[in-house]
């Protein structure tokens, strides 16, 4: 019994295959690798990672106080801002990057004023909650987020 491999068909199969795996790494190394194009250490990649960390909660930070606003330029809603007011904050009681501790407390403290105006509470103690929010947000990210 003989068996007959034809190396052609497999050269071309394994150079097909390694084409496509050298395009694919090189496809992930572009998007992983940082603005410069150098090579980081350890220490450097976590505060790479660190940096994109933050802008993602300052953008997020930014999008909750746009979503609190939105509900006060509505007419009372009181169970639809019980629950945003809910998840807001248990969002802001996971934590987050510790430098933004003070920005996550503010809309805390704007998400609270909102729940207790949908509870009967002053319509202006939420609108100054969220302003101050708000400008606490704005003012780390330089009036805009990066």
């Amino acid at each position: 019994m003989e068996i007959e491999i034809d190396a052609r068909e497999f050269s071309v199969v394994a150079a097909v295959v390694a084409v496509i795996a050298l395009i694919l790494l090189g496809v992930l190394g572009w998007l992983f690798t940082p603005e410069g194009g150098k090579v980081l250490t350890y220490a450097e990649w976590q505060i790479h990672k660190a940096e994109r960390a933050y802008r993602q909660e300052l953008r997020d930070l930014q999008k909750t106080c746009e979503e609190m606003a939105a509900l006060l330029d509505r007419p009372l809603d009181p169970l639809r801002v019980q629950v945003a007011a809910d998840r807001i904050l248990n969002e802001m009681a996971k934590g987050g990057q510790a430098v933004l501790q003070p920005q996550r407390e503010a809309v805390a403290a704007a998400a609270q004023a909102l729940r207790n105006w949908a509870m009967g509470d002053s319509r202006e103690r939420a609108v100054e909650a969220v302003a101050e929010a708000s400008r606490r947000v704005a003012e780390v990210s330089g009036g805009s987020l990066p």
